[in-house]
């Protein structure tokens, strides 16, 4: 009987102290947190920014309109290829943008206490709208990722102009966070950054570096060189390897280079070697050819390259194998290739361009020369400097002649990293003074459904939105230029 009288009071006693705890305390789970922090919803933001890079924008459209790559054998060809497009086609890359990188980026401006946190989101902010700004022109922006309540339950964004607004606001988004990332502590931001693991100053090597990057596209349109004179003067960029902002991934089960984990649950890269990049490559005698694409192992063309013109593969015998063609090799192509977000030699083409047409501080042969053996060395290509000299950047008679050099050179080593942004930058680059992409180095798909010499300019706005979304902007077709196109 005294056993159990003193098993009652020690519940007893027990049951007293449990009471003076809330129900919620008692209900923490000790191994799960009870809401995300700064920490976990960075990573889940950066998580979703790999796969949009990789699988939404390198391989994508833009794989094949930038022309380094054409379809393949064994099945009909495919729409991309010629040039036709659907607004669901972009379902995708829309909704994974807004309602998960950036939902997560912007959770962490509005609420963070931490400059260190906020400093990296908006840098990461800015990526991504210029991103969407660049694909589709006037997007929502203002109105944007504000559905939850205490954002005021904007379920229908309006659209924001792209020149007159967005543009301008990346410029100052960038602004804030370069201020808070110069007033943050390094210590303070570890592994859940993937990208840099909390390395503030390269977070704002890159942030100025994205605004170089947004500055010098409207170029054309509406040049900005008393801003981008600035830059140069007072900045920290991007300049080796070292400072690159990538996404890396380990190859295992789970954490796949997106672009091949997408490629290999379906029917693989069956993608050839565009000849539109093959023979540029060969007129050049430029060694890196061999680095982004494969021999062919069997057939007539057995131990060399051997591209096809875009857009012909229904000419070829629909049995051939893939081995009697050039295919993304490795560097191009692997389950271990990081999401690149800017490249130093993107950068470094920048700066040149830069000088070129506004006479920076610094010099446009140094920067050039740079960017192309920064690119030889990180594909494991030797002897860049007779390669460069052969160029003769140094001696081009004009603007025009230096700026068709760069775009031509950023062309190329954009290719295998950057495949989204290589074609960006062919429509940039292709300008009234130089038609160099449309009338010279990309070729007409015999198949396309546009006239002779005409490409796409834009991606069509999302099914998704147009359905969902009342204040959706008219649809438009993919030739309508984007604000800084040319």
């Amino acid at each position: 009987m005294k056993n159990k009288i003193n098993i009652f009071f020690i519940l007893l006693l027990t049951l007293s102290f449990s009471c003076n705890d809330t129900l919620e305390e008692v209900n923490i789970d000790p191994n799960n947190f009870p809401s995300a922090g700064d920490a976990q919803v960075l990573s889940s933001a950066i998580g979703f920014l790999g796969f949009i890079v990789e699988a939404d924008l390198n391989f994508s459209e833009s794989f094949l309109w930038s022309q380094y790559y054409t379809w393949g054998t064994g099945v009909a060809i495919g729409n991309p290829e010629r040039y036709v497009s659907a607004p669901g086609d972009f379902n995708g890359y829309w909704q994974r943008a807004y309602a998960n990188s950036l939902v997560d980026l912007n959770f962490i401006t509005k609420n963070s206490d931490s400059p260190e946190y906020r400093g990296i989101a908006n840098v990461l902010k800015a990526y991504m709208f210029q991103g969407l700004v660049d694909h589709f022109g006037d997007i929502p922006f203002t109105d944007a990722v504000s559905g939850a309540i205490e954002d005021g339950s904007v379920l229908s964004p309006n659209f924001d102009s792209a020149e007159m607004v967005i543009y301008p606001e990346l410029i100052n988004m960038l602004n804030t966070a370069l201020l808070d990332l110069d007033r943050g502590d390094s210590d303070v931001v570890s592994e859940d950054d993937f990208i840099y693991q909390g390395d503030l100053n390269k977070w704002i090597k890159f942030a100025n570096s994205l605004k170089l990057r947004i500055l010098m596209r409207t170029s054309e349109t509406n040049p900005q060189g008393p801003a981008i004179q600035s830059l140069i003067n007072t900045g920290t960029f991007i300049e080796t390897v070292a400072d690159m902002p990538f996404v890396p991934f380990s190859g295992n089960a789970g954490d796949q280079n997106p672009m091949f984990a997408r490629a290999e649950s379906g029917v693989g890269m069956f993608y050839f070697a565009s000849n539109a990049t093959i023979n540029l490559l060969e007129s050049l005698s430029d060694p890196r050819a061999e680095v982004l694409y494969t021999k062919a192992t069997t057939g007539t063309a057995m131990g060399s390259l051997r591209g096809i013109n875009q857009g012909t593969i229904d000419d070829e015998p629909f049995t051939a194998p893939s081995s009697d063609y050039s295919g993304a090799s490795e560097y191009a192509y692997s389950e271990t290739n990081p999401a690149i977000l800017m490249s130093p030699w993107e950068v470094w083409f920048l700066r040149s361009e830069a000088d070129v047409r506004y006479n920076t501080s610094d010099n446009g042969e140094t920067a050039f020369s740079t960017a192309i053996a920064l690119n030889f060395d990180y594909m494991s290509v030797a002897n860049a400097t007779p390669y460069i000299t052969a160029l003769n950047f140094g001696t081009a008679a004009t603007m025009d002649a230096k700026l068709d050099l760069i775009g031509i050179q950023k062309w190329i080593s954009l290719n295998g990293t950057q495949e989204d942004e290589g074609w960006i930058e062919t429509r940039r680059f292709d300008r009234p003074a130089s038609r160099l992409f449309t009338n010279g180095i990309f070729q007409n798909p015999p198949s396309s459904v546009l006239a002779d010499g005409t490409y796409p300019s834009t991606w069509l706005y999302p099914e998704s939105e147009r359905s969902f979304n009342p204040n959706a902007l008219p649809q438009r077709v993919i030739t309508d230029p984007i604000f800084w196109d040319n």
